[in-house]
């Protein structure tokens, strides 16, 4: 009966990890395509480390792309952000954001 349970667990987790990844996928395609929640969303995920290792710098980035396009929360998290960053943090962020455009 265990080995049921465990293997329906693995099944569910893996579900789980697909359906994910597809809506990460989605996400960053919105992203990409200017949709300025999306660019915030996947600067917040960045930041805190969901799915990706802890990236300060591609989260600067798309705070960065989300704030010129107007949103006033992208520019709050850019700003604090840009506290933790070192000179050359801020310098390969801006470049990703120009690489981006």
């Amino acid at each position: 009966m265990r080995k049921i349970v465990f293997a329906s667990l693995l099944v569910a987790l893996s579900m789980t990890a697909a359906a994910d990844t597809e809506g990460l996928a989605a996400l960053r395609a919105a992203a990409e395509r200017g949709q300025v929640d999306a660019q915030y969303e996947l600067g917040v995920l960045y930041e805190f480390g969901y799915r990706f290792p802890d990236h300060k710098v591609a989260a600067f980035a798309w705070y960065s792309r989300a704030a010129a396009q107007g949103s006033a929360a992208a520019a709050r998290r850019r700003d604090l952000l840009e506290m933790e960053l070192s000179a050359a943090e801020r310098e390969r962020a801006r470049t990703l954001v120009k690489a981006q455009r």
